[in-house]
């Protein structure tokens, strides 16, 4: 316990705010014990938040303890109830998941750190769990006894305490703490790395906390310096990745940006992010095809073009069929506006005459198998095929208007390609429209 101590009397100063994941089991009240120590020596505050999960049956009465017990110190104790489960069951990583939406949210609002009683044996236990299912070599090293999530300066003082000095110390103080007995189920993955594997574990070096600590550490140098190394070239806009300047580094190095990437785009949800995915991505990257999608986790799409590899969310299929007026916003924010006189040539502008086509004339989307007689070709074309052809990203097919007559005739690829019935500026035409793009 003298590192632990040593570690709170050297990272807390006077008039710091903390505030104190409190499930009222034995680690999280021997770190509460820990505090009202070091509490004596300087001014901080101290807040207590206990998160019921609501699922065993003792889970109420065990909250009213915890929040009895702390009241009696005289301390503020914050209490909350997780109500509901999607599919109404309870799975670990939600229930983390809404735990720690609690806890961050007490500690923005105190701009307070927040404190967690993880432990030795916890970090043995996760990085056991990461060997198995696979991670980065940052979660390889298990958990950080200082770490930033959201703007929280997440802190575990215990990290180099092993849960049997723990046991001791909670002993030799006649701590109280209540049991939470799910922690003795076989069922939970944690729970049988815990019973089985740190118990062979201590009995073949009984000093593994210091040894795994050291290793830990290890790992994250590592993993700093490598990241130092990556990030000493610009690879990336805003949130897209440059693909010629990614592809023009280290092969490791490639994986560790794309990993550093995913992370900051998923957030808290980086763990649905796995191998699989990382391979996957590079090996689209790194073939021959200018433009590539693949569908990842939590509804997304990582896309590729010539120019940048990104991320982004799937767009539901937003077609739309609407009456051409003489000045249109799209529901994509493109506009379309007729003209009195020719300006342009380009693609961005049509010349029609009302006795070559039907009216009224519509702006629509791309349909299956949708065609159109271009301009100066022989014969018809698949509007997908006059999408690949211009580079159209996957991302904004579904958004490219498309000019149609009252008989579903193709007239304009708007800004692509127009069809035989556009006219040149000395023919003879009464309809003119202009098309533009939004501006990102």
């Amino acid at each position: 316990m003298k590192e632990a101590r040593k570690f709170l009397n050297t990272f807390l100063k006077e008039n710091d705010a903390v505030v104190l994941a409190l499930s009222g089991g034995m680690d999280s009240m021997c770190l509460l014990h820990l505090l009202l120590e070091e509490q004596k020596k300087k001014k901080f505050s101290l807040t207590c938040v206990h998160v019921d999960h609501n699922v065993r049956k003792n889970s109420k009465e065990e909250q009213n303890w915890v929040k009895k017990y702390v009241e009696t110190l005289g301390i503020e104790i914050q209490c909350f109830t997780i109500d509901n489960y999607q599919k109404g069951k309870f799975t670990e990583e939600e229930g983390r998941k809404k735990r720690y939406q609690f806890l961050k949210k007490v500690a923005k609002d105190q701009n307070a750190y927040l404190l967690t009683a993880h432990h030795a044996d916890d970090l043995l236990e996760t990085i056991f769990m990461r060997l198995l299912r696979g991670s980065t070599l940052e979660g390889y090293a298990g958990l950080k006894q200082i770490s930033i999530w959201d703007d929280i300066t997440i802190v575990r003082p215990l990290l180099s305490v092993t849960k049997k000095e723990i046991a001791t110390y909670i002993k030799e103080n006649k701590i109280k703490y209540v049991t939470d007995e799910s922690n003795e189920k076989d069922t939970y993955f944690r729970n049988r790395i815990r019973k089985v594997l740190i118990p062979l574990v201590e009995k073949e070096e009984p000093n593994y906390s210091q040894k795994i600590r050291k290793f830990s550490q290890t790992l994250l140098e590592t993993d700093k310096t490598l990241k130092n190394i990556a990030f000493q070239k610009e690879i990336q806009e805003k949130n897209k990745i440059i693909k010629k300047e990614f592809l023009e580094s280290d092969k490791k190095l490639q994986e560790i940006y794309l990993r550093e990437y995913f992370r900051k785009m998923y957030g808290e949800d980086l763990k649905k992010v796995t191998d699989k995915h990382v391979s996957l991505a590079l090996k689209m990257i790194h073939d021959t095809k200018d433009t590539s999608k693949i569908d990842f986790p939590k509804e997304k799409t990582l896309y590729k073009n010539k120019k940048y590899i990104w991320l982004q969310d799937k767009k539901e299929r937003k077609s739309f069929f609407i009456a051409l007026q003489d000045n249109l916003e799209l529901p994509n924010h493109d506009k379309i506006e007729k003209l009195r006189e020719y300006e342009s040539k380009s693609n961005n502008e049509i010349h029609l005459n009302s006795k070559d086509i039907k009216l009224p004339l519509y702006i629509t989307t791309r349909k299956e198998g949708m065609r159109m007689q271009v301009k100066n070709l022989n014969g018809t074309k698949k509007i997908s095929d006059i999408f690949i052809n211009a580079h159209v990203p996957d991302d904004e097919k579904d958004e490219i208007p498309i000019l149609v007559d009252a008989n579903s005739t193709v007239l304009w690829v708007c800004g692509i390609k127009k069809s035989i019935y556009d006219l040149e500026k000395n023919e003879n035409y009464d309809i003119i429209y202009k098309y533009t793009k939004r501006k990102d």
